[in-house]
């Protein structure tokens, strides 16, 4: 896709965004009817999460089929219309690829079980237990075996997440011709690129090893399914025989994919993908185990932000890697939750990690809500509807011997249900997203937080998103241009400089809910002209700086 680093990317989770049917689940008709809204924001990408016929075990993350769309998102035609739609828009379609696993009712699924000398049997693990336990010492992302056991062949077969998630066996040229086929399918309808579902976990160990054989009990594999050799054969594979054919978009997400991986995915020179997630921010005061790994009891400080920010920025910048910048997704809290203030400067946190999204190097991702600052939901047990929640309460209890009440509490903070409520549209009943009931709780703030609402405010969160994303559109400096960090030592600001041959900026971002100070008396920072700012009122730059709470500038040097 001709200029995909300048492209703005707005991920839609269906299920939560608009119903335009009255029963209680966004749909694609219901996305349509928001197009509007979508153009007036000035994004033009829409990264779409799953949205094909599912068992929803893990909400479209299990695929029965490809070729279909899940009944409850609406038709083929509707999906049609959505493309259409958005095209007359100037907005293009992602889908989400997920290729390392389909459910356990997909027809390919379903022949492997039934027959085992089906030519299905190989597109897929299975495999002969271990005195009467799973083939392997693995454990799954999801807590628990990653083996699920079927009786009738005696055997296990793989599933990382969960139980109904079975791992393709990409080994197989026919399974991988599979994909490559679906694919096609996609791409010839017209759509914009694939965001690819855990594409760095699709080689596994050809002997499935045990992890850490002489420790007790599940060990998570990480080496032994991430970021292999493989990985790479079959990812230029895949772009040698689809994606190069295609003028698309490619976006990797891999859990544990270090800096040297996203490198070796990214560079030009390895035609594989165009840009890559990372998680390193959001596992900030968590475990080596994830999210729901407590042990660091979620703690982090600002220079504990600052410094993997700015190890990603100048690594990718110096090694030709390229990120896709994202504060928030359907897997993660909300960011203002999580990296701002969600209480009294929830207006504030929220424009200073707009501006600073905006303003990094890499590829600027807006996850539905963001732009009118949603927060995390309070959810009660019985609200929940992740399965990795569900399981990880339980697990949490029965490997980790965490007290319920313990348990609960760190569920609450952790909780992917955190951002997958209903968008909240307007102060009617259910924020507007549905008639009926709601699939999951709406967040109750929505009378006081909704988008209706900021529409009528010049100073609102969603006017400062419109207007971000057309300053960083207007100086393609921020697109293109070096990054190179300033104060790594300040212990609540985060300063940098964006520069090419034409412009030179200088950003400064308090990310603290405190009054701060940045001293510049012994810098080359003499007397900038304040171009973009968070908060309206036009101080002069000092030697001496004063940021507010949450308060981002960004002026342009000589």
């Amino acid at each position: 896709m001709t200029n995909w680093k300048e492209k703005v990317i707005y991920q839609i989770w269906p299920r939560s965004f608009n119903d335009s049917n009255g029963d209680g689940i966004g749909d694609l008709v219901g996305i349509i009817e928001k197009l509007d809204y979508l153009k007036r924001l000035g994004i033009d990408l829409i990264w779409l999460s799953p949205v094909y016929l599912s068992s929803n075990k893990d909400y479209g993350y299990d695929i029965d089929d490809y070729y279909h769309i899940n009944p409850e998102f609406g038709t083929m035609e509707d999906f049609d219309k959505l493309l259409e739609e958005a095209k007359l828009r100037g907005i293009g379609i992602i889908m989400d690829l997920v290729a390392n696993h389909t459910s356990d009712q997909h027809e390919w699924f379903k022949k492997a079980l039934d027959d085992p000398s089906s030519p299905y049997r190989d597109y897929y693990f299975f495999r002969k237990g271990k005195e009467g336990s799973p083939p392997n010492n693995w454990m799954s992302f999801f807590g628990g075996s990653s083996w699920t056991y079927d009786a009738k062949s005696k055997e296990y077969y793989l599933t990382q997440f969960t139980p109904n998630q079975c791992d393709l066996n990409w080994e197989n040229v026919n399974m991988r011709q599979g994909i490559y086929d679906i694919m096609r399918f996609w791409l010839d309808k017209g759509i914009a690129g694939f965001r690819m579902d855990v594409i760095n976990a699709i080689s596994k160990d050809e002997e499935l090893r045990d992890k850490d054989p002489d420790k007790k009990g599940l060990q998570f594999p990480a080496e032994l399914t991430l970021n292999r050799p493989k990985t790479h054969t079959y990812l230029q594979e895949m772009n040698r025989e689809v994606l190069s054919k295609y003028d698309c978009i490619t976006i990797g997400e891999g859990a544990l994919a270090g800096q040297e991986d996203v490198v070796r995915y990214t560079h030009p020179d390895s035609k594989e993908l165009q840009m890559m997630f990372h998680f390193d921010l959001h596992m900030l005061g968590c475990g080596s185990l994830g999210r729901y790994d407590f042990r660091k009891l979620y703690r982090w400080r600002i220079l504990d932000f600052k410094k993997v920010l700015i190890s990603w920025q100048t690594e990718m910048q110096k090694q030709g890697g390229w990120i896709g910048s994202y504060l928030s997704n359907h897997d993660q809290r909300r960011q203002v939750s999580l990296f701002g203030d969600d209480k009294k400067f929830r207006r504030e946190s929220a424009k200073a990690l707009c501006l600073l999204n905006f303003t990094l190097r890499g590829t600027p991702f807006i996850y539905q809500g963001e732009e009118i600052g949603m927060v995390d939901c309070p959810l009660r047990q019985h609200e929940w509807r992740d399965y990795e929640a569900i399981n990880a309460y339980e697990v949490l209890q029965q490997m980790m011997h965490v007290p319920a009440f313990i348990a609960r509490s760190i569920i609450k903070k952790a909780n992917r249900d955190n951002a997958r409520t209903p968008m909240q549209w307007n102060a009617m009943k259910n924020a507007g997203f549905t008639t009926g009931k709601p699939w999951i709780k709406v967040n109750p703030n929505y009378m006081q937080l909704n988008a209706e609402d900021d529409e009528k405010h010049p100073e609102s969160i969603l006017t400062f998103y419109r207007d971000t994303i057309a300053f960083r559109k207007k100086h393609p400096v921020l697109t293109w241009g070096s990054f190179t960090s300033l104060c790594d030592a300040h212990k609540k600001a985060v300063v940098y400089i964006r520069e090419d041959n034409k412009e030179k900026l200088f950003v400064l971002i308090n990310m603290s809910n405190n009054h701060t100070k940045i001293n510049f008396k012994n810098t080359n920072i003499k007397a900038p002209r304040l171009i973009y700012s968070t908060h309206k009122e036009e101080r002069p730059f000092e030697e001496i700086m004063k940021l507010a709470p949450f308060e981002g500038r960004v002026y342009e040097l000589n």
